[in-house]
């Protein structure tokens, strides 16, 4: 609590826009109009055609190219740079007059005021699509693709088929790449670990507006802190990602009947627990229930993914046992059962995602389900909806994979076991809801905290890529022992502090938002 009262205090010191948001945790970042104005006019001098100012109907487009509509501010410009070298002398521009400034790649994760702010600048990587695959001889002595931060994994993974290739990254089509800036989970993580291990080097723009190539030999602590660290360091205008071998594959999307939830509550308990199909590294899902608490109804799903041509693999026969009322499966390539995603592209609600842990055991499912809808009930009641949790399956052998790639940032230890990440999130349209859907899901995660501590279940860790505002992840990375480390990474790189002052985000050590 010592480090986060210094940290919390230092960022009050060198930013007076920076407030407090009702939790010391929590702060709010507030830009200055004016100098944002000015700010963008000389961006405009010198980069013409790059800078968007409202009322345009590009700049339209760029601020609300974000998921989640709750998400959508009015930043002072949008600044969307050719090329790195015009984001690396952008960045340095703002910072030399002290101006706040987002970043957004994919615009997927529903976090308000992150990737967008009110009145600042947005830097938007839409035009940075670079995408090339490098073979050996190089000098990471490996097939690799170099790959600007502005793609969909839909673009990466279509564009890699060609080749007989894949890279470990993102399950859902139209997420980008600041999944790997938190780790990202992937569907095939329990072989390769996380998304972030299976990234061999960065270009970053750094606050001085110099352009870095980071990897293990050039700034290993860098490239450690950048693996799970998000934008705490810098701007990455570039990802090398290790590319492998990958044939068709088993998998695609599929619904069940309200009727059959707790067939499916089973199925994935099943799937968790020692001699589970999780324990085949070939077999993933990206499961999820749903719950309207007007209707009564619950909604589950899951996308399957098994690494291999078995059109019933035993990993996942739990699952496939259950009639299914939508949706198919089937031996594919891997890039079509990404696509079945797309319906986690439209752009027409308001989202919010947050994120606990519970440890894998025969009473996890049915405790996450029984909280949600416990809570639903009483502070939702009557209240058309829909709030869910997906739960994801965290391996052993995902952790082992983790640490054999080199480690990073999250430091999870293998030998605590496997556990699941519940994603708890609400979906709706009316604005006037999002302090109610704020209200239950903190409840919630306090609800689940509670039942899993009694039982000896909470795990001690929240995953960044899930997050939501008021949710401090990066504190709980190698359960508290990676802070002080990625402090100390970021006072080497970023010795003014731009990246904890300046832009918004989850800090190293509280998280900072706009638009409050």
């Amino acid at each position: 609590m010592a480090l986060l009262k210094f940290v919390f205090l230092g960022v009050l010191a060198v930013a007076s826009s920076a407030v407090a948001d009702g939790d010391p945790q929590s702060v709010c970042l507030r830009s200055n109009a004016a100098e944002t104005q000015a700010a963008c006019e000389a961006l405009m001098q010198a980069f013409p055609e790059q800078v968007l100012f409202p009322g345009s109907q590009n700049y339209t487009a760029e601020a609300t190219a974000l998921w989640d509509q709750a998400a959508w501010l009015e930043p002072g410009c949008v600044f969307e740079p050719l090329s790195a070298a015009n984001l690396a002398l952008g960045v340095s521009e703002l910072v030399e007059r002290n101006v706040t400034f987002s970043v957004r790649s994919g615009g997927h994760m529903p976090v308000p005021g992150h990737a967008s702010l009110d009145d600042g600048v947005m830097i938007a990587t839409t035009h940075l699509t670079e995408k090339t695959l490098v073979r050996t001889p190089n000098s990471y002595g490996t097939d690799y693709l170099r790959v600007g931060p502005g793609f969909r994994w839909s673009e990466v993974y279509s564009f890699l088929e060609q080749y007989g290739l894949a890279a470990i990254g993102g399950r859902v089509s139209s997420v980008g790449s600041s999944l790997l800036l938190g780790g990202g989970l992937s569907y095939f993580s329990s072989a390769h670990g996380w998304a972030a291990n299976n990234i061999l080097g960065f270009e970053l723009a750094l606050a001085n507006g110099s352009l870095i190539d980071v990897n293990a030999e050039s700034a290993p602590d860098l490239y450690w802190a950048l693996k799970g660290g998000s934008n705490n360091f810098g701007i990455v205008t570039r990802y090398d990602l290790k590319t492998f071998p990958l044939g068709q594959v088993f998998g695609g999307s599929v619904t069940w009947a309200s009727n059959d939830t707790q067939r499916y509550l089973d199925a994935q308990t099943a799937f968790i627990l020692p001699g589970g199909g999780a324990e085949d590294d070939r077999a993933a899902i990206m499961p999820n229930f749903a719950y309207n608490p007007v209707t009564g109804q619950n909604v589950s799903s899951t996308v399957y993914m098994f690494n291999g041509s078995d059109p019933n693999p035993a990993a996942l026969r739990n699952f496939t046992s259950i009639s299914i009322t939508s949706g198919s499966v089937g031996v594919s390539n891997f890039s079509e059962v990404v696509a079945s995603t797309a319906g986690y592209a439209p752009r027409d609600r308001r989202w919010a995602f947050y994120a606990t842990a519970v440890k894998s055991a025969p009473p996890t499912m049915n405790l996450l389900y029984r909280n949600l809808r416990e809570q639903a009930d009483i502070i939702l009641n009557g209240i058309n909806v829909t709030v869910g949790a997906a739960v994801e399956p965290i391996t052993v052998n995902l952790l082992k994979a983790a640490k054999n790639a080199g480690g990073d940032a999250i430091d999870l230890d293998p030998e605590q076991g496997p556990f699941v990440v519940s994603l708890l999130y609400g979906s709706w349209s009316d604005p006037a809801l999002d302090s109610m859907i704020e209200k239950w899901v903190l409840a919630t995660i306090d609800a689940i905290d509670k039942d899993a501590k009694s039982q000896g279940l909470h795990y001690p860790w929240t995953f960044l890529n899930d997050a939501g505002q008021k949710q401090d992840p990066i504190s709980t990375y190698g359960y508290g022992k990676s802070l002080p480390r990625l402090q100390e990474v970021s006072k080497k790189y970023d010795p003014t502090g731009v990246f904890q002052r300046a832009v918004p985000g989850f800090k190293l050590g509280f998280e900072l938002h706009s638009g409050c």
